[in-house]
């Protein structure tokens, strides 16, 4: 193994990284709630989802089988850009074959790890009976060769018991594989003090990284570092990824769960999540007002989606009602079984687990 620090590596664009997101589509306008135990609760327009339904059988064929061809692409297209990615890890400068397919330490446990994390959610989708589309991966040149991946709901999501089910089965799909990944990397790495004639990149600590790094590696002395191993650094991003797709907010996978626990009480739980975010972008992390933003982009890469594939017109001014926070309405607000709230309340401990205050640090550090 080289002992070139793994992690040391010069920054050249800021990382983007797209959490899982899954849109409803819009169509005919779902029955309005009983909502007589939440009437002082805001309550924003249920969600719209009929537009599958509409759809006739050779239709729906074609569209799955463009929607396919399209994730095979993009797939394969993030699989090259993470190995890319993974290879200038492993040498300085790739420029054979054989550097290339050594970038696998970091692409296949990052792939497999967001691959899982998708699939948590088709599986889960298709088993109630929802019409999803396959997950789409997105390729680009940054830190980690990928901005993310997002799926489309393309039907209507009836039951909370159902948003519970398919919001929560992907974090927890990835989640293990991510810890498995990071520890495993934490084996391979080296320790060393932290001096070095590059631009490094520190990767923020959350209570689960920190416990990880301590059971294998133990207490580091004053000064010394560890230099991330490239399948150790694909778990930690499969843990922030986690993270980020567990915040209660608008259609994220955290979105989806708090309104399965919470019913429209999201709507409150939403706000605070946004504010303390806000908080952290003013005190700890400027990063955190790159995710704010991103959060907005995603809306508006929705809507034109949604425009252009589907020739569906979804009006912009959702983004001021707070449709980007709010989670839409189920027609059954039928609380959760006593399975179900366990699971939604083991999804909020792990996100309480990884949640990193200070994701990322750019060091400019002295020479050795």
């Amino acid at each position: 193994m080289s002992s070139q620090p793994f992690s040391t590596l010069t920054l050249r664009v800021r990382i983007t990284l797209i959490p899982h997101c899954s849109f409803f589509l819009p169509g005919r306008k779902e029955p309005e709630l009983d909502s007589n135990h939440t009437d002082n609760l805001p309550h924003p327009k249920p969600s719209r989802g009929a537009f599958w339904s509409e759809l006739s059988d050779s239709e729906k064929t074609a569209l799955n089988r463009r929607s396919w061809i399209r994730a095979t692409l993009l797939f394969s297209l993030t699989l090259l850009s993470t190995f890319l990615v993974g290879a200038g890890m492993v040498t300085s400068s790739p420029s054979s074959p054989l550097d290339f397919l050594r970038g696998w330490v970091f692409a296949v446990p990052l792939m497999g790890i967001l691959l899982l994390h998708e699939s948590g959610h088709y599986i889960a989708a298709r088993r109630h009976k929802v019409a999803v589309s396959p997950p789409y991966f997105i390729p680009f040149p940054n830190l980690i060769g990928t901005m993310g991946a997002f799926i489309s709901i393309r039907s209507p999501i009836r039951s909370r018991k159902v948003l519970l089910d398919i919001g929560a089965a992907g974090p927890l799909a990835g989640f293990l594989p991510s810890i498995i990944a990071l520890a495993l990397g934490y084996h391979f790495s080296t320790t060393g003090p932290m001096v070095t004639d590059m631009i490094v990149i520190e990767f923020g600590d959350s209570i689960l990284t920190w416990l990880i790094q301590y059971a294998v590696i133990g207490p580091l002395p004053e000064g010394v570092s560890v230099w991330i191993h490239p399948a150790g650094l694909a778990g930690w991003v499969g843990l922030f990824v986690t993270m980020l797709n567990l915040l209660p907010i608008g259609q994220l996978d955290g979105g989806h769960i708090a309104f399965a626990l919470f019913g429209r009480r999201q709507w409150i739980v939403a706000p605070i999540m946004l504010t303390t975010l806000i908080f952290l972008g003013l005190t700890v992390s400027s990063w955190w007002w790159w995710l704010l933003g991103f959060l907005v982009v995603i809306y508006l890469v929705s809507i034109v989606a949604v425009r252009l594939i589907y020739k569906v017109k979804v009006p912009l001014s959702g983004l001021w009602r707070g449709e980007l926070i709010r989670h839409p309405n189920t027609p059954d607000e039928e609380e959760l079984d006593q399975r179900r709230c366990i699971i939604g309340w083991i999804c909020v401990a792990v996100l309480i687990l990884c949640f990193i205050p200070m994701p990322l640090n750019v060091l400019n550090l002295p020479v050795a």
